[in-house]
């Protein structure tokens, strides 16, 4: 009987090796999305890192504090990117990073630089005190106490009675001193064994005489006292934490 014949072998047809795609799934459009295996860093990110560690340029100078707020707006843009790149990009830790480093040394530098402002705005004040003071004992014809604010080396050179006999002369040529006073310019430098030091020009304050009916038949040998302070270059140090002035252009040494 028929149905009961063993089957036959497969018909030439049906030999045929099966078709291995037909077997797969169809690809998604998506494919590696999300994968970490082969995501491309992003190129701001990498720039912000770059930016960030060029920052420390700014501890030469204030301008390049430029350097940092370019990478900190790059790595900004980069974290953007990143974000909406569907997966596509990596690099947010090196934006992270970049931002990091750049606020780090920008701010390391900012407050340094407010450090020696204040510092400054100290010792200028300090310094107009001491030559305020001076003036002070000079027109008040306190030498001794006016000696004072002298540094050591200076005193080694010029003795007391020296100190004075050069003020007394110089205001005999002049006119009387009635006040002392810096130009508010310093230039603040270091000796080489670190010592601050500062140059100003000191404002000399004179009194003006009184006036008196003129005689014409009357001759004078001492000049009228200068109307506008006079301008003496004045050096000063910072010995023990307090300033004492170096050297006045109205001294001369014996």
């Amino acid at each position: 009987m028929p149905e009961l014949e063993p089957q036959s072998k497969s018909s030439p047809a049906s030999s045929e090796p099966p078709d291995p795609i037909a077997n797969l799934h169809k690809m998604s459009t998506t494919a590696g999305v999300g994968s970490q295996d082969y995501v491309a860093i992003n190129n701001a990110a990498i720039v912000s890192v770059i930016l960030g560690m060029c920052t420390a340029l700014a501890f030469l100078g204030i301008p390049f504090l430029v350097v940092g707020a370019a990478g900190i707006v790059s790595g900004i843009i980069a974290l953007v990117q990143i974000r909406h790149s569907n997966g596509t990009q990596g690099g947010g830790g090196l934006a992270i990073l970049g931002i990091v480093l750049s606020l780090a040394l920008a701010g390391s530098v900012a407050a340094a630089n407010i450090l020696e402002w204040t510092r400054e705005r100290e010792d200028r004040a300090a310094i107009n005190n001491v030559l305020a003071q001076f003036g002070q004992d000079i027109a008040s014809e306190q030498y001794d106490k006016a000696y004072q604010l002298f540094t050591p080396e200076f005193q080694a050179v010029f003795k007391p009675d020296v100190f004075r006999v050069q003020l007394q002369a110089y205001q005999q040529y002049f006119g009387k001193i009635e006040g002392m006073t810096s130009n508010d310019l310093f230039q603040f430098l270091a000796t080489a064994d670190g010592v601050p030091t500062a140059q100003t020009q000191t404002m000399l304050r004179f009194q003006q005489p009184k006036t008196k009916t003129p005689q014409p038949t009357t001759k004078t040998t001492q000049p009228t006292p200068p109307s506008e302070p006079r301008r003496v270059p004045t050096a000063l140090f910072k010995v023990n934490g307090q300033w004492r002035i170096g050297g006045m252009e109205l001294f001369r040494k014996p």
